[in-house]
């Protein structure tokens, strides 16, 4: 099921989703969806981790001094 919404975007925007359309023949209101699906999904991801993240630290669960020395000299040798 499907419903509509309305939003006030730029001409330059609307001139890039109707070039994209042109372009890969898909419907204007396709690529939107799309877009707005794979960012509400990053959304969702991020802030499930960032509470998890908060909980862990409440729950007093940190990298040791060890580990993160470790990590570093990983990246940086």
């Amino acid at each position: 099921m499907s419903t509509t919404l309305s939003i006030r975007i730029s001409e330059e925007t609307k001139e890039q989703i109707e070039e994209l359309s042109a372009l890969t023949n898909r419907k204007k209101s396709d690529i939107v969806t799309s877009w707005i699906n794979e960012k509400l999904e990053l959304e969702r991801w991020q802030i499930e981790k960032t509470y998890k993240a908060i909980e862990d630290a409440d729950n007093g669960k940190f990298a040791s001094d060890e580990e993160v020395k470790g990590f570093f000299k990983k990246w940086t040798s």
